[in-house]
């Protein structure tokens, strides 16, 4: 074999790897944001419930002595749901600290204790609530990660084309 065939074959191999590499990155984000979707999509079909919000605060904490404050938005509601009242604390389906007090402090505005605001409230386990549903925004930019996928796909496919027309 020529070295000139062999550098050719490295490049066939470099190209088809490379556009799959691109193909398979592009997957996993299209694959997260379907996920996201997926879960913004199901609280849709929760049933919306009144409730009264009961506690609104912002609690800090280290996580060790030497880290910085992290902050957590803390919103309790009480609600009735299967003629049994139960308390909630998730303002979204996902919530977690952070390390900005103004961001945190952000989070519970809406939410004043004394408050009487309506709640989603999961069927299959009323003891899951939520006061704010997650945006379907994954779904409307699933188009660019999407491209990587495509345009993966034909730096791979245009590989072996032009390998077989060189053959």
């Amino acid at each position: 074999m020529s070295d000139k065939k062999t550098k050719g074959l490295f490049s066939v191999f470099g190209s088809i790897f490379f556009g799959l590499s691109i193909a398979v990155l592009g997957s996993i984000f299209v694959y997260g944001l379907l996920m996201a979707y997926g879960r913004a999509k199901e609280t849709r079909s929760w049933q919306e419930t009144p409730c009264l919000i009961v506690k609104s605060e912002i609690q800090e904490f280290r996580p060790t002595p030497n880290s910085p404050f992290h902050y957590v938005s803390v919103v309790e509601y009480v609600y009735n749901y299967g003629e049994k009242d139960r308390t909630g604390k998730s303002i979204k389906r996902v919530d977690g600290p952070s390390s900005d007090r103004k961001r945190a402090e952000k989070k519970i505005i809406p939410f004043p204790k004394g408050k009487s605001t309506q709640c989603w409230v999961n069927p299959d386990d009323p003891d899951r609530a939520i006061l704010k549903q997650s945006t379907l925004a994954p779904m409307y930019t699933l188009w660019f990660p999407g491209l990587f996928v495509v345009a993966g796909i034909g730096i791979a496919l245009n590989a072996i084309r032009r390998s077989i027309k060189n053959g």
